[in-house]
C-alpha cells in the first residue's frame, strides 16, 4: 500500500465575514436558514461580563446582523449555547442558552429564544426552582421527546451557590419550559449530553460532566432520562469540563470526557472504563469525530492546552499526532470533508487562547492546512457546512474582547486551493509517497529539491533525520513495531505522514 500526501503551503484561509462588536464571542452555533437565502445562519453568544448586546444572530452567507439582543445575560462558556429545532411553531429554528450572573432572571436560567427575532419563548430559573438555589448556568442541550408533543425536551446544567451539593441538572418540557425533573449534584454541571436509552424504558439517558470546585472525585454521572435518578457515577480524572459521544458501528456509543486536571477518560454506557490518559494541563474541549483507521471506533480531537491540538485513537486513547497550535489551546472542532489537493479529507480545527490563532490540520496526518492569526485570544472554534457557499465546511472563530480588535466573530473557508492541482503560486510540483507498512527499510519518494525528513515516535521523540532527494530508502531495521510519524520540509512547505513498522 502507498500513502500519497499532497503538498500544502501554510497560507492564511479566505475570510468569509466578520461581525459582533459588543464583546467576546464564547460560542458560535448554526441555527438553520432564518432569512430565506438558502444558507444556514448562526447565533453568537457573548461573554456575560462584556458589553451589551450579548446574543447575536448573523447571516451565514455574509455575516450581516439579522438581530441582536441585550435581553439576556450572555453565556459563561462554549457549552452554554445551542441551536435547536423549531420549538415555538413559527417554522424557524430557535436558540437555547444557559445564563450565568445574578440571582433574578434572566440570570441563572435556562432560556429558549426565538430564532426569528430574539424574543423570549420561555425561561426557567435554577435559583428559584431548586431547593438549594442552584448557581450559574453552564451548559445546555436537547433530548428526544418524552412528553408526546413531538418536540425535544431541554436539559440545563448549573453551578453551585458556594458549597457542595448545591449544583443541579434540570430537564424541562421543550414546548413550555415546565419542570420534568431536577437532580442535585455535588459540583457544577459543566456539560450535559443526551445519549441512547440504556435501561430500555424508551427514553434517552443523560450524561453529566461535573466539576469546577473539586468537591467530588465522581465527576461523571449517567442519569435516567425519564426521572433524573442516577444510574451510575464514575471518576473523570478531575473536574470534567466537556463530554462527547463516540458513535460506533457495532453497539452503543462510548463517552469521552476531558478534565480541568489534565485527564481524558473513555467509558461505555454501562460505566466500564475503556481507557484513560493523563495528558496534563487544562483540557477544556474534547470532540469525537470520524473513524480514520477503519476499526469502527471514531477518533478523538482534544484541546491539549499547552500541548496544542491533539488527535487520539478512539479505541485506545493513544496519541496519533500533536500539533503546536499555540499556548492554551482550549477549543477544537472537526471539519469533515475539506476539499484539498483534489481530495476530501477530514480535518481538525484548533483554537489557541495565548497563541492568538486558529489552525486547520489534516486529521489523517496532522499536517497543517492553514493558520489564521489574530490580535485577540481565541476562545471558541466551530465548523459546519454553509449551503450555497462551499461544499467544504466553514470554520468559525470566537474571540475574546481584551485587545483593540473591533470584531469578535469570524468565518473562514476551510478549503484554500493552495495545494498542488489547484494552481497555487509557489507550491512545489509533486507529492510525497510512502510505502506502507514497512519491514527493514522505508521507501519514500519526495518532489524535486532537498527535503529534510524527520521521523518521530508517538511520544514526539526524534528517531532519525536525513536530507533526501527523489527516491530514498531509510533504514528502520531494529526499530520496535508500531506507528511512526514522518515530517518532510523544504523551505516554507511541509508534508506529514505516518507509517507502520511490522515485526
Amino acid at each position: 500500500m502507498y500513502l500519497i500526501l499532497m503538498i500544502l503551503t501554510a497560507s492564511a484561509p479566505d475570510t468569509l465575514w466578520w461581525n459582533v462588536t459588543s464583546g467576546g464571542v464564547y460560542s458560535i452555533v448554526e441555527i438553520g436558514d432564518l432569512n430565506g437565502d438558502g444558507t444556514r445562519d448562526v447565533a453568537c453568544g457573548v461573554n456575560f461580563w462584556d458589553d451589551q448586546p450579548t446574543l447575536w444572530c448573523l447571516s451565514g452567507a455574509d455575516g450581516a446582523t439579522i438581530w441582536s439582543s441585550d435581553q439576556y445575560k450572555g453565556i459563561y462558556q462554549d457549552e452554554g449555547l445551542a441551536g435547536v429545532p423549531d420549538m415555538d411553531g413559527d417554522g424557524y429554528n430557535d436558540i437555547l442558552l444557559a445564563t450565568p450572573g445574578g440571582y433574578a432572571p434572566p440570570g441563572r436560567c435556562l432560556i429558549l429564544v426565538s430564532g426569528v427575532d430574539g424574543s423570549l419563548v420561555w425561561q426557567w430559573s435554577a435559583y428559584e426552582n431548586m431547593p438549594s438555589g442552584a448557581g450559574w448556568g453552564y451548559s445546555c442541550c436537547i433530548m428526544e421527546d418524552q412528553t408526546g408533543d413531538g418536540l425535544p425536551e431541554c436539559i440545563g446544567g448549573f453551578g453551585s451557590t458556594g458549597s457542595s451539593n448545591t449544583s443541579a441538572a434540570a430537564c424541562l418540557d421543550g414546548a413550555t419550559g415546565d419542570t420534568l425533573w431536577t437532580r442535585t449534584v455535588a459540583d457544577a454541571v459543566e456539560d450535559v449530553l443526551a445519549v441512547p436509552d440504556v435501561n430500555q424504558d424508551g427514553v434517552q439517558e443523560v450524561v453529566l460532566g461535573i466539576g469546577g470546585n473539586h468537591y467530588t472525585d465522581y465527576t461523571i454521572e449517567l442519569l435516567d432520562g425519564s426521572d433524573g435518578t442516577m444510574l451510575w457515577s464514575r471518576m473523570g480524572g478531575g473536574d470534567v469540563m466537556c463530554v462527547d459521544a463516540m458513535d460506533r458501528e457495532d453497539t452503543l456509543p462510548w463517552i469521552v470526557t476531558s478534565s480541568f486536571d489534565g485527564e481524558v477518560t473513555c467509558y461505555d454506557l454501562g460505566g466500564t472504563l475503556i481507557w484513560d490518559r493523563d495528558i496534563g494541563g487544562m483540557l477544556l474541549d474534547v470532540e469525537a469525530g470520524p473513524d480514520l483507521d477503519g476499526d469502527g471506533i471514531p477518533e478523538v480531537a482534544l484541546a491539549g492546552d499547552n500541548a496544542g491540538t491533539m488527535c487520539l485513537d478512539g479505541a485506545t486513547g493513544n496519541t496519533l499526532w500533536t500539533y503546536p497550535s499555540g499556548s492554551n489551546t482550549w477549543s477544537v472542532a472537526w471539519a469533515d470533508s475539506v476539499y484539498t489537493g483534489g481530495f476530501y479529507v477530514p480535518c481538525i480545527v484548533g483554537g489557541s487562547v495565548n497563541g492568538y490563532r486558529i489552525t486547520l490540520n489534516d486529521a489523517l496526518t496532522g499536517g497543517l492546512q492553514w493558520e489564521q492569526p489574530f490580535t485577540e485570544r481565541v476562545y471558541s472554534v466551530s465548523s459546519f457546512v454553509l449551503d450555497g457557499v462551499s461544499s467544504s465546511p466553514a470554520v468559525f472563530a470566537g474571540l475574546q474582547d481584551q485587545q483593540p480588535q473591533p470584531y469578535h466573530a469570524w468565518a473562514f473557508l476551510s478549503s484554500t486551493g493552495t495545494s498542488v492541482g489547484h494552481g497555487a503560486e509557489g507550491a512545489f510540483a509533486g507529492r510525497l509517497i510512502l510505502r506502507n507498512p514497512v519491514r527493514g527499510s522505508l521507501s519514500l519518494s519526495v518532489p524535486s529539491g532537498e527535503w529534510v525528513c524527520s521521523v518521530y515516535d508517538l511520544t514526539g521523540r526524534l528517531l532519525a533525520r536525513e536530507t533526501v532527494e527523489g527516491d530514498t530508502e531509510l533504514d528502520v531495521s531494529g526499530w520496535n513495531p508500531g506507528c511512526y510519524l514522518l515530517v518532510a520540509s523544504c523551505g516554507d512547505s511541509e508534508m506529514r505522514g505516518s507509517f507502520t513498522v511490522l515485526e
